[in-house]
């Protein structure tokens, strides 16, 4: 394994439907030097290659079973060894949609400690539910507007989304790695409140 000292610092970002993840993520990209790697690149990426373990398990999910946590591992490893190799000059990784579950979570320092990278923590954006409801509402106003663009579903999303990433938030909170930051201003507020923590904890020169 990679000492951790020497090896590159690594964030996953967090945040529920309509928190600015996504614009925060081009920020740590495109202003700190940051590879982004978002879980559902690395899917469609493998699937494009043929890769088998992204075969296997998008033939799971069509039947509607779940897809084991050393299936994802393999996966997202040789994914990210893929695209390191590609960008040496990285700064530092963003994960964006990994780890989703504790299980993930536990195995995930060995996954990436075999590549050189070093996991700091969790990047935490925290929005008010009516705030997410209003932004999410405005955006399903658009030309592309879907019959499920509506307050009753958005809700059950946001139920949904917070039983599931609140044994995560638990797990990183109790390793002291969830560092939650108010995700509530402009983009360059936000951002102004993510880059001191991520300069600090990643110990970034």
């Amino acid at each position: 394994m990679a000492n951790a000292s020497h090896s590159i610092p690594t964030f996953s970002i967090l945040g529920p439907p309509g928190c600015g993840k996504g614009t925060q993520a081009e920020f740590i990209k495109s202003q700190l030097g940051f590879l982004h790697v978002s879980s559902g690149d690395i899917f469609r990426g493998a699937l494009a290659r043929g890769d088998e373990n992204a075969l296997a398990a998008q033939d799971l999910m069509q039947r509607g079973e779940l897809v084991p946590d050393e299936v994802i591992k393999k996966m997202v490893h040789d994914e990210l060894q893929r695209i390191l190799k590609a960008s040496e000059n990285a700064k530092g990784v963003l994960l964006d949609g990994f780890p989703r579950t504790v299980g993930q979570a536990e195995m995930m320092d060995d996954l990436l400690s075999d590549l050189g990278l070093h996991f700091v923590g969790m990047l935490n954006l925290q929005v008010p539910e009516a705030l997410l409801i209003e932004r999410l509402l405005k955006r399903g106003q658009g030309a592309e507007k879907r019959p499920d663009d509506n307050e009753d579903v958005i809700r059950e999303r946001m139920r949904v989304w917070k039983e599931k990433t609140y044994p995560l938030e638990e797990y990183y909170e109790a390793h002291k790695q969830l560092f939650s930051l108010d995700g509530v201003g402009s983009p360059d507020e936000v951002f102004g409140r993510l880059k001191p923590v991520i300069v600090e904890q990643g110990q970034l020169a």
